[in-house]
């Protein structure tokens, strides 16, 4: 048994341990299951666990129990990618999603086995977000079991999927939604959450000049980096499903109004109320991005999509997207103050 906490200097400085982030690409890697007990989901760690299945071709057999979201409830865009993983899973023989139709589950627990051996299993705080790294930054406690511990583990998540779960394609269909999720970078680390008066305060400072961005539609980069590369050839090693970078072209009108790789990130507010640090990076100042986490940017254009119904989880942005979205481009206007407010046109 070993206690895990992330990889956050703020709790390693004092208490030094291994993180879950430390041990799951290479666990990810090697097993042959991975067995899953948790309460709720959220849109990333459906792409995410999809996105694991599909790189081991085959090798994986995912088992995924969501104990909460069918009695307390899923978004639209939630369902409808719980249906089509557990649909994938069918089609190629990869696996199940079951979900709780007698009591709510709360519990994270979570095992990868290699055949009769148990590679690692865990028990703890993370929810499947965390666990899976595609949430934010939380410090997050789990407890490690290896060998016959984890193995006991491993058999108390079949116990609890047999007592508590039902297979998704047995239970009525769900045509009553929650509300999407219209904060879209709540709890997000690197940024603020403006109150409508500051919000106010900040579009009052808008000049006349203006930059408009094209949303491009390409198969792996852009806003589609999830579908592209590992970042480490023949290993597990993902882009995360709100992951983007925008390319900027170099002869883009008023591209200059924006400063530039060598000047520096530089604050945007969104006309929603968050503010966040953006930059371009590489080659000729090509690249736009959010600052510190590329999920930022990603996760307030994509979760628009999402919320908007033009956007299924896991699934390319295409120009037909972007025409039922209504909307194709990121507009940065200029302030008297030296920010910029952000938004989609």
């Amino acid at each position: 048994m070993e206690l895990l906490l992330p990889a956050n200097p703020i709790i390693q400085q004092q208490v030094h341990t291994r993180s879950i982030s430390s041990l799951y690409n290479r666990l990810v890697d090697n097993a042959t299951d991975f067995n899953v007990a948790t309460g709720f989901i959220t849109n990333d760690s459906i792409a995410a666990l999809k996105q694991i299945v599909e790189f081991r071709e085959g090798g994986l057999n995912l088992s995924l129990f969501i104990g909460m979201n069918y009695l307390d409830g899923f978004t639209k865009p939630q369902y409808n990618a719980i249906k089509e993983l557990d649909g994938f899973l069918t089609r190629y023989n990869s696996g199940k999603v079951f979900l709780s139709p007698k009591a709510l589950y709360h519990g994270k627990m979570y095992s990868f086995m290699q055949g009769s051996s148990c590679l690692a299993s865990f028990v703890g705080s993370s929810n499947l977000g965390s666990f899976v790294g595609t949430s934010q930054n939380l410090i997050e406690a789990d407890v490690l079991f290896q060998n016959d511990e984890g193995k006991q583990i491993n058999s108390y998540i079949k116990q609890i999927t047999n007592a508590l779960g039902t297979d998704f394609k047995d239970l009525p269909v769900i045509e009553k939604f929650k509300e999407v999720d219209f904060e879209l970078l709540k709890d997000y680390s690197y940024v603020k959450k403006l109150t409508k008066s500051q919000l106010q305060k900040e579009l009052s400072t808008i000049t006349g000049a203006y930059v408009d961005i094209p949303l491009k539609t390409e198969a792996k980069s852009n806003l589609n980096t999830y579908f592209g590369k590992g970042k480490i050839k023949g290993k597990y090693s993902p882009r995360g499903w709100y992951e983007v970078e925008i390319i900027v072209g170099k002869n883009l009108p008023d591209i200059d109004l924006i400063p530039d790789k060598e000047q520096g990130a530089f604050t945007v507010v969104t006309t929603d109320g968050y503010e966040f640090e953006c930059s371009r990076q590489g080659d000729y100042s090509k690249n736009f991005r959010s600052e510190n986490d590329l999920k930022i940017l990603g996760r307030w254009i994509k979760g628009q999509m999402e919320n908007y119904g033009a956007l299924e989880i896991g699934t390319p942005v295409t120009e037909d997207t972007l025409r039922k979205f209504g909307k194709s481009h990121l507009r940065l206007q200029k302030t008297t103050t030296g920010k910029f407010i952000l938004s989609l046109v």
